[in-house]
């Protein structure tokens, strides 16, 4: 139901806002990309968006700097940024 701006939602018309919830846990570099890797961090972020799913691999690379499996401006880079600042 499309509501005109500056019309009031009833409580029945709200759709319910769907919650981003995020898990990161740290991995070993050397376990996940082998002996020589120039890799020194990875975290797996798995991503809930109310009943979709998603995984992530972040790395952190000597020459390449921070990037997700997926693409560097993937959002779980920024998530596993803030919680590495957190954690100190």
């Amino acid at each position: 139901m499309a509501v005109k701006r500056g019309a009031k939602q009833t409580a029945g018309s709200r759709k319910q806002d769907v919650v981003r919830r995020v898990r990161i846990a740290e991995k070993d570099p050397c376990s996940m990309c082998g002996k020589g890797t120039s890799v020194e961090r990875v975290f797996r972020v798995e991503e809930t968006m109310g009943k979709a799913k998603n995984a992530h691999l972040v790395f952190f690379d000597k020459r390449h700097g921070w990037y997700c499996e997926h693409s560097a401006h993937c959002p779980a880079v920024k998530d596993v940024k803030k919680f590495v600042r957190h954690s100190r």
